[in-house]
């Protein structure tokens, strides 16, 4: 994940960043757990759409 959040030329964490400020959060909370709730809510989506074997 450090790597993702440093490859071309910080994309992916200035992406995060902006999602970030979009939703009117704190700096406090990180690039790494905007990912987290970023992946969790389109897995929530999908899981919502088909079976799927996670929880």
């Amino acid at each position: 994940m450090h790597g993702a959040l440093r490859a071309d030329n910080h994309a992916l964490h200035r992406e995060l960043t902006a999602l970030r400020q979009s939703a009117g959060l704190p700096a406090t909370v990180s690039a790494l757990r905007v990912c987290d709730v970023v992946l969790w809510m389109h897995h929530r989506m999908d899981h919502q759409q088909r079976i799927c074997t996670g929880t």
